[in-house]
């Protein structure tokens, strides 16, 4: 038999939404680049002097070309992610490789109302964990990380045993 789709579930999912923008290098960049593989979808905002920390831990662990970074903030003043990346290297005084999209309507869609807000999405596209505050355990972020990139969901069973 076919399997349900995850919308006639019984259990609870949710789908991590489409998106696209323009990157601080100035390059487009979508979901479906990310289509079939984990990914974590990171937000925040410039301002935000505490989230340092925590993007500085997930960015120690989320492997390279899996972790967007988005700003929730469209103020003119904080528009701008070449600066908010320049100043975020500068903070942690090293590189940091990961794409930044200014994106309050995705964060907006998804309620982003306190920050850090970061989602693992796991392969399939679903939210599989959701983390909101400061966080700087790299061992709980990498046993969260290591169960999404194998969770899978089915619409029958729910997520399996090891996520």
């Amino acid at each position: 038999a076919e399997p349900l789709p995850a919308e006639e579930s019984q259990f609870t999912i949710t789908t991590f939404p489409a998106w696209n923008g323009t990157t601080h290098m100035n390059e487009s960049l979508n979901h479906t680049a990310l289509e079939n593989t984990p990914y974590m979808a990171y937000f925040s905002t410039p301002w935000c002097a505490h989230c340092e920390a925590t993007i500085d831990a997930y960015e120690q662990v989320i492997p390279a070309g899996q972790l967007v970074i988005f700003s929730k903030d469209e103020r003119e003043q904080y528009a701008n992610m070449t600066q908010w990346h320049e100043t975020m290297e500068t903070n942690l005084n090293r590189t940091i490789d990961r794409p930044i999209i200014l994106n309050p309507t995705l964060a907006a869609d998804l309620g982003v109302f306190g920050i850090p807000h970061a989602f693992y999405v796991n392969s399939q596209g679903y939210v599989h964990q959701v983390f909101i505050g400061k966080q700087e355990n790299l061992t709980i972020i990498q046993n969260t990380w290591e169960a999404t990139a194998s969770a899978v969901f089915d619409p029958l069973t729910g997520w399996n045993q090891s996520s």
